[in-house]
């Protein structure tokens, strides 16, 4: 019974990385794909391993717990100004991002470096901070040498260090007090039909507000998953 129990958590890791992978592939986030203008400049480098620049099954940055086998080394010395400088209008104090939001930050603050890879695909290629291969963020026109940091260039994907335009994130969700700010609603409370999400996080039936948050808070993947492919969100 054991090894069949075993043997079908196997089967279920492997559908749900392969339908991760499938969605991934020719996405913005699939950064092997030669169709991108931020991507790797030798897909080679990364023998199409496209969940290599943020997950590996062997020697992941163990330090970092925002995301499974994590597979960049993360300057976490980086500080962020908060939206609304620490306090929203109802008076909840906004936290630095956590770590789940520092995984998205690690390629989009334009200071963590896009092309690091803790451990490359194949072996004898593990570098603890990271080995920095061969990039281009403007499609190839311009090759950012291996061995130096290719950072995110400025744009719309440029998140970077100020947050303070952008939707506050590491803030509480206070849907579930006697009286909310706002109009938030309860974290038991549904989402709409046809609602996207991986998993079920807070045991509510269906796909629930309470999936959504990351210990008790708003964070990126609250509102995006990257393994959902193209302009997809939660």
């Amino acid at each position: 019974m054991k090894r069949l129990v075993f043997g079908g958590v196997i089967a279920a890791v492997g559908i749900m990385a392969t339908s991760s992978f499938a969605l991934i592939a020719g996405s913005k986030h699939d950064l092997s794909n030669t169709a991108n203008m931020i991507r790797a400049a030798n897909p080679a480098d990364v023998n199409n391993e496209i969940c290599v620049f943020c997950h590996t099954p062997h020697g992941s940055n163990n330090t970092f717990v925002g995301a499974p086998l994590w597979n960049k080394a993360i300057d976490t010395t980086v500080t962020y100004q908060v939206y609304g400088g620490g306090t929203t209008t109802a008076g909840t104090t906004v936290d630095l991002p956590g770590d789940v939001s520092r995984a998205c930050l690690s390629c989009h603050d334009g200071v963590n470096a896009i092309n690091s890879i803790i451990n490359l695909p194949g072996s004898g290629g593990w570098n603890s901070a990271g080995n920095l291969i061969a990039f281009t963020t403007d499609g190839g026109t311009t090759t950012i040498p291996a061995g130096t940091a290719a950072t995110m260039p400025p744009g719309i994907t440029q998140i970077g260090t100020d947050l303070r335009n952008d939707h506050p994130v590491g803030v509480i969700y206070r849907g579930d007090e006697a009286s909310p700010p706002a109009s938030l609603v309860p974290t038991s409370t549904a989402l709409p039909a046809g609602f996207v999400i991986a998993g079920d996080r807070d045991g509510n039936p269906g796909p629930t507000v309470g999936d959504l948050l990351r210990a008790g808070k708003v964070e990126c993947v609250s509102c995006h998953d990257p393994h959902l492919g193209e302009n997809q969100h939660s």
